[in-house]
């Protein structure tokens, strides 16, 4: 469905500037928190240090520890049992730590570790921004009628404190994120608007890349072959159509084989399995904790995801507090969109939203619920091997909850926006084309608010996790930390003002349409 070229453009400086605000955020994280401070942190900086040296590491390989060249290592290694003092993550494809070996020879040029420590976390934090601006793009797909749902997502995703947490440090989750939600952006964009030789080119790369930051990434390479054949047989169910589009799904398939299938090989030669989790639970003696069955009917299991993403780690534990109330909230909306779309009232928070819009064809119709299929496939095969991995003695994390933002994202907004309709009203509706643009309106007023308030949240979750984590007590370290806050909340405050002038119901930012695109506004009800 075509969209306002000035209007997407809004859109898309919208989720640029969110974004800003997460790496600032991020940045402030990486910058106070003691080196090496978070769970895996050494052993992900020790993956990128001895492969800077020729060797690809082991999850037997020894982390490094002279006092002298690594000081920060040999200082958090202290004291620690033999399997701990191991590079255990050495199971990930090496895309992240070959990414990172420029930040090693520079620590290496200035003779300082710490220089290669920071330089990490800044590059995973990149990475995390990146994630809350693509996130917010996979949220357009989803849901493409509704303008506002994607900055509304990624103000969502911002407001999850765990996110920006993780994103200030050295993991390689953040790099993995955003080529996995490419590789998915990039699919559900040829479900949309058609297969085409570049579209296939750049979704094969990024796919490519995908597998090759983490194993997840290859659930985002199957995921596109069946974007790929459903675009093509949606548009042509021909037996030739499904026999070109299966060809094409291999040939994608292939792509990360053909490069980083030796890594995965690797594995299986090592360990006897592609991710070696089974080599890793021996090493840690981890305790089973029932079948993948019995995880995945297990409701703590969900609860565990889904609030990690607010209190994780260190994060004081009120914050699941934070995430009680948005699962009420986005459980409570949702009950009502669907009960207003059944039953609507002539006005109120249950009344019919009329957005302005070409009216979708059919066709239209079914790419859109093929997207969402899709996106709903990729997530039930990511959740079964959280499943089965949280079964065989793995502990669940905030990062591992990342890959279902996009669909917590949205349907946390679409909550948001029909439960603030109690709140936040239109004016006269006398005029059909009045009431038409004024329930767009509507929903600017609620992104605006909603928005600025994750972003006070998330400002107020960081400054309660900061008082978690003790720098060094150092002045050179204090003056880097005082200059990053001042960054951070200076950076939230223009951020918040631009919102408050882009996301507004009248003028030419973001509501009013060109000439060429009135006569075919028409009633979409949502």
């Amino acid at each position: 469905m075509p969209t306002p070229t000035r209007s997407l453009s809004q859109v898309t400086v919208c989720l640029l500037l969110l974004g800003v605000v997460g790496f600032a955020m991020s940045a402030q994280y990486a910058i106070g928190m003691p080196p090496l401070l978070k769970a895996d942190e050494k052993q992900h900086a020790a993956y990128a240090i001895v492969l800077s040296q020729g060797v690809l590491p082991t999850i037997d390989t020894n982390t490094p520890a002279d006092p002298m060249r690594y000081p920060q290592f040999a200082e958090a290694l202290f004291g620690l049992d033999e399997p701990r003092r191991d590079i255990w993550v050495a199971n990930h494809p090496p895309l992240f730590y070959v990414m990172s070996l420029p930040l090693v020879w520079l620590g290496d040029a200035v003779g300082d570790v710490g220089v290669t420590l920071l330089g990490m976390r800044l590059l995973n934090a990149l990475g995390y921004a990146l994630s809350i601006i693509l996130i917010g793009l996979l949220a357009r797909e989803l849901v493409p009628r509704r303008r506002v749902v994607p900055v509304l997502a990624a103000a969502t995703v911002l407001g999850c404190g765990a996110v920006t947490y993780d994103g200030g440090a050295i993991y390689n989750d953040g790099w993995g994120t955003v080529a996995a939600s490419l590789t998915l952006l990039l699919g559900f964009r040829m479900v949309r608007e058609g297969v085409t030789r570049d579209r296939l080119i750049w979704a094969t790369v990024a796919g490519v890349a995908a597998a090759s930051f983490r194993s997840t990434g290859l659930v985002a390479v199957l995921v596109l072959g069946a974007c790929v054949l459903a675009a093509l047989w949606l548009r042509d169910p021909t037996m030739r159509t499904f026999r070109r589009g299966v060809l094409l799904a291999v040939r994608i398939g292939l792509a990360p084989v053909v490069v980083i299938g030796w890594f995965y090989l690797r594995n299986i030669v090592l360990y006897g399995d592609p991710t070696a989790s089974a080599a890793l639970f021996e090493k840690f003696s981890r305790q089973t904790h029932g079948d993948t069955l019995f995880q995945l009917v297990n409701p703590q299991l969900y609860l565990h995801l889904y609030g990690s993403l607010w209190a994780d780690d260190v994060i004081p534990k009120v914050w699941a507090l934070a995430a009680a109330a948005t699962l009420v909230v986005t459980v409570t909306g949702l009950v009502l969109d669907v009960n207003a779309k059944a039953r609507p009232r002539p006005g109120g928070v249950m009344r019919r939203v009329v957005i302005p819009g070409p009216e979708p064809t059919l066709l239209q119709r079914r790419l859109e619920l093929a997207v969402r299929v899709l996106m709903g496939i990729y997530c039930v095969i990511i959740l079964v091997n959280v499943a089965s991995f949280h079964a065989g003695g793995g502990w669940i994390h905030a990062r591992y909850a990342v890959p279902f933002l996009p669909v917590i994202a949205v349907l946390t907004s679409l909550a948001i926006l029909r439960l603030s309709r109690r709140w936040v009203s239109g004016v006269d509706e006398a005029v059909l084309d009045e009431a038409v643009l004024d329930e767009e309106g509507v929903d600017l007023r609620i992104t605006l608010y909603a928005s600025v308030g994750f972003i006070v949240s998330a400002m107020v979750a960081h400054l309660h996790i900061q008082q978690r984590i003790d720098g060094p007590a150092d002045a050179s370290w204090l003056v880097a930390l005082i200059a990053a806050d001042l960054v951070m909340f200076a950076v939230a405050a223009y951020v918040a003002a631009q919102l408050r002038r882009r996301l507004r119901s009248e003028g030419e930012p973001f509501a009013r349409r060109s000439s060429v695109d009135q006569p075919r506004v028409a009633r979409v009800s949502h």
